[in-house]
């Protein structure tokens, strides 16, 4: 069913209620034989959509209620295929031969997915990225007790003393427009009021803006620490963001916890963003 589908269409149209999308393989498949998208900001095109590819429905926007979700989306589907789609499909030369910009289209459908979202790509990274890490982590620590323990002790005081971790913003740019292959400089104080600089790392998280709002292309940059004042516990940071492409930019720090026993900082599901 799923072949005869998906040499059938043109658009593969995807539009259930945010966020009720579990994943969306369907539309993985289409993509990858070249059947351009039109979905909901949700599931896998909520990643996969880089505005070459597709089409998006609607925003990530929230509502007040579902009826007017159903409101805003409706109309972004008429919209789209108005003003979009249908005069992107009918800009031909001939019956016979397809658009040139939808080709292109189809073409970055495949180029921007295929392999990305595929089982093969899926075992590859669960061997790489935690199989063999977790044996390594377990060959070298949790068959030791006592270091068991103590990581034990460790989480669990991390948990308790997180919401103490203070970030301060020192004269940096705010959101910025820069041009492609400029590098800027920021910088942060991070007082640890009862955690060692050891327990954790200061990162850099920046992305572009797009036009209608959306964070993409983001970059995560480690910060290297160059002052400490020891009796206040406060320890200041600097990083260089070099940007590939040009366009306007954000960006905010945040601390991770970090330990030689932890497989990621995510696991212990604690961050530490800095709010204004």
């Amino acid at each position: 069913m799923s072949r005869y589908l998906i040499s059938g269409v043109d658009v593969w149209l995807n539009n259930p209620r945010r966020p009720m999308e579990a994943s969306g393989t369907s539309g993985q498949k289409a993509s990858v034989n070249g059947v351009v998208n039109f979905s909901v900001l949700d599931g896998w095109w909520a990643e996969g959509y880089d505005q070459t590819n597709g089409w998006t429905i609607g925003t990530d926007a929230e509502y007040p209620s579902y009826n007017a979700q159903d409101a805003a989306d409706s109309e972004s589907i008429y919209k789209t295929l108005e003003t979009k789609i249908i005069p992107t499909f009918f800009n031909r030369t001939s019956e016979e031969k397809p658009s040139d910009e939808w080709m292109k289209i189809m073409k970055q459908s495949i180029i921007t997915t295929g392999g990305k979202y595929s089982t093969a790509r899926m075992l590859v990274d669960y061997t790489e990225k935690l199989y063999i890490p977790l044996i390594n982590l377990y060959d070298n620590y949790y068959s030791d007790l006592e270091k068991a323990v103590g990581y034990t002790s460790w989480k669990k005081h991390i948990a308790t003393n997180w919401n103490h971790i203070l970030i301060e913003q020192t004269d940096n740019p705010e959101n910025i427009k820069i041009d492609a292959g400029e590098t800027i400089e920021v910088n942060c104080k991070v007082t640890l009021p009862n955690l060692e600089k050891e327990d954790v790392r200061v990162e850099v998280y920046c992305g572009k803006i797009s036009d209608d709002g959306r964070v993409e292309d983001i970059t995560i940059v480690p910060m290297k620490l160059i002052a400490e004042e020891k009796e206040y516990k406060r320890y200041t940071y600097t990083a260089k963001i070099a940007l590939a492409s040009g366009g306007n930019y954000g960006y905010t720090f945040r601390v991770m916890p970090t330990n030689e026993m932890l497989l990621d900082s995510e696991n212990l599901d604690l961050v530490k963003w800095i709010t204004k």
